[in-house]
């Protein structure tokens, strides 16, 4: 992968997306496209989106279920984007399943009987609870029927879990990690670290991503914000050739306590989330010269 070509002196995103709430969450299909759950707590309303991955257009937005808050994502598997609901509100326990078509965002099917528990390849697999143990059970994607019924073969659903646990699901990410003495790359890194921010700046961990020469740096900070003390989360990105800052951001303002994994480098984009609600990507191979 080509990281670096000659451009403007300032690496502005290659495209942004604002949920106009929080991201709960997103994740990657396989298929270039990004599925993502936005939240809005005071109005207790959650809907979903489809990005593609690479320019950032909407396939399709404000995609909202019949329950308007307890809703969630279980997982994406095969073109199919899954939700659940919960057996009662404010109860941790999952029930219910729904299966949505992530090209065209139309729902496919819903179960409202069984929990979901694992998709491999265009199966899915799902639970009942009963008074002697755990029911497990094989349906079919298209609708949602039950095509075999597994009993309590729990032997089969682990090795199952095993395989979709081993499976390269995250090819293409780099995370960064807390920066500390024993980190791989301290010795290469740790002068220009200390020179973005001074450690004592820092609440909570310092976290950082080399892929040379591209150096990521995320922190927070103590800020004071309408008169009431919280933390910044500041972001910086220097070329470690030139040494030269390439991206400063502040990521959020008046975070509550420090948060983890902010930011990441999925392919050839940088990704982080701004001010909760905005998902942004710089390209890669834009990176001022």
């Amino acid at each position: 992968m080509k990281l670096f070509r000659r451009t403007s002196r300032s690496w502005p995103p290659a495209w942004s997306f604002d949920a106009g709430a929080i991201i709960w969450r997103f994740l990657f299909d396989g298929d270039g496209r990004i599925v993502g759950e936005a939240r809005d707590p005071e109005r207790k309303h959650a809907w979903y989106f489809c990005l593609d991955e690479h320019s950032g257009t909407p396939f399709w937005n404000d995609l909202r279920m019949d329950e308007p808050w307890w809703v969630g994502i279980e997982g994406i598997a095969s073109g199919r984007l899954y939700l659940h609901g919960y057996r009662k509100p404010d109860m941790p326990q999952h029930l219910g399943i729904t299966a949505i078509d992530i090209p065209s965002g139309r729902q496919l099917w819903h179960n409202g009987t069984l929990t979901f528990l694992l998709a491999v390849d265009a199966d899915v697999y799902a639970m009942r609870e009963t008074f002697g143990g755990m029911r497990f059970f094989r349906l079919s994607p298209t609708d949602g029927a039950v095509v075999e019924e597994l009993g309590e073969d729990m032997e089969r659903i682990s090795a199952l879990r095993q395989r979709v646990n081993e499976e390269n699901l995250f090819r293409g990410y780099r995370y960064p990690q807390p920066y500390r003495d024993d980190h791989p790359h301290y010795p290469a890194i740790s002068g220009t670290v200390h020179d973005i921010v001074r450690p004592q700046q820092v609440t909570g961990d310092l976290d950082v991503l080399f892929e040379a020469p591209l150096l990521c740096v995320s922190w927070h900070e103590t800020a004071d914000s309408a008169g009431e003390a919280g933390l910044r989360q500041c972001f910086e990105a220097r070329d470690m050739n030139s040494g030269r800052t390439v991206l400063r951001e502040t990521i959020l303002d008046a975070a509550a306590a420090p948060g983890m994994d902010s930011f990441f480098l999925k392919d050839d984009q940088l990704m982080y989330i701004k001010n909760r609600s905005i998902l942004t990507a710089h390209d890669l191979n834009g990176v001022p010269a």
